[in-house]
């Protein structure tokens, strides 16, 4: 009355093949060989050759990133003050002769005409 049932389900219908440690491989087999899919082939030396220049690069990027200069430290101070002293004047000058304009001064001061 009770069935048996098998724990290892047995190998899969179709080419099969283990790799070095035994276990079986299905999913790589039918795409082995496919110029399609390995279009160039796995090699170890490719593989350390473009993990060190990717590594060179990247110490060389943080290299450059430390040897940059700060910012100068330029005392822009009389740079702010000439111009906070040039928009008060210009400002007063706009005032001056809108009050001209609307008959609240007089348009005789130099500036206003």
């Amino acid at each position: 009355m009770l069935a048996s049932i098998s724990v290892d389900p047995g190998t899969p219908p179709g080419p099969s093949r283990h790799d070095r440690m035994g276990v079986l491989v299905v999913v790589a087999a039918p795409l082995e060989g496919d110029p399609f899919w390995d279009p160039i082939s796995f090699s170890w030396p490719l593989l350390g050759i473009l993990l060190a220049i990717t590594v060179l690069l990247t110490i060389g990027f943080v290299v450059w990133l430390v040897l940059q200069p700060e910012e100068p430290d330029h005392d822009t101070k009389d740079l702010v003050d000439k111009a906070t002293r040039h928009d008060r004047e210009r400002a007063q000058a706009i005032r001056r002769r809108l009050d001209a304009d609307s008959g609240r001064d007089d348009t005789s001061g130099p500036g206003l005409r």
